[in-house]
């Protein structure tokens, strides 16, 4: 696994630059978010997919994506005026919107639901990295599925450091803050769906 530092505050574009080469060529990088440490790759390519569940060792749950606009959005998923609505009131922040996707999103990222999880990151280096790749990124958090979280790229070596197949390139931003993952909404007939709470409280 390739590491390079970055700093959180001035991400440096050459770095920034030699991340999204990785993801466009399929491969796999490991990135801070607002969040904590997450998985990106090409959402809309199915190696890369595969090649990211098989890091994880995932199965039985569709991968979470980022975008750096709504327009990005909107070229991945049907938006309601409802979910415009939340958009305005809490992007780019730490809330997954489930919305209907478009037939453009490979049935892989989604395990054949109709579907999509998605969000705009509030991190500067997240953001970067979706808008000098072109495309919606994968944001899945840097652990093997039903391991914890990590907020250090330490505990991202240590945990895939045995594994087969590893993340391609680390972004080493230092330590993060221990904010939980994304909450998680539906938006149903007359009621928002809360799949997950998270650091967001929808009312």
């Amino acid at each position: 696994m390739d590491i390079l530092r970055i700093d959180p505050k001035s991400p440096d574009e050459g770095v920034i630059k030699k991340a999204a080469d990785v993801i466009k060529n399929s491969g796999v990088v490991v990135f801070p978010t607002d969040t904590s440490y997450g998985i990106a790759a090409d959402a809309l390519n199915e190696h890369a997919i595969g090649k990211l569940f098989i890091i994880k060792q995932r199965v039985q749950k569709p991968l979470p994506v980022i975008v750096d606009s709504e327009a990005m959005l909107k070229k991945i998923a049907d938006v309601s005026s409802e979910e415009k609505k939340l958009i305005k009131k809490y992007w780019p922040g730490a809330l997954t919107i489930i919305f209907k996707k478009q037939k453009n999103v490979p049935p892989f990222l989604t395990l054949g639901l109709p579907t999509i999880g998605v969000r705009i990151p509030n991190y500067k280096i997240a953001k970067d990295l979706v808008t000098a790749c072109g495309t919606p990124l994968t944001s899945t958090s840097a652990n093997i599925t039903g391991q914890g979280n990590c907020y250090s790229i330490e505990c991202v070596i240590k945990m895939f450091q045995t594994s087969d197949i590893q993340p391609d390139l680390l972004l080493d931003a230092g330590e993060l803050s221990e904010v939980p993952v994304s909450t998680v909404i539906k938006v149903e007939p007359k009621k928002i769906n809360i799949l997950r709470q998270g650091p967001i409280k929808v009312k």
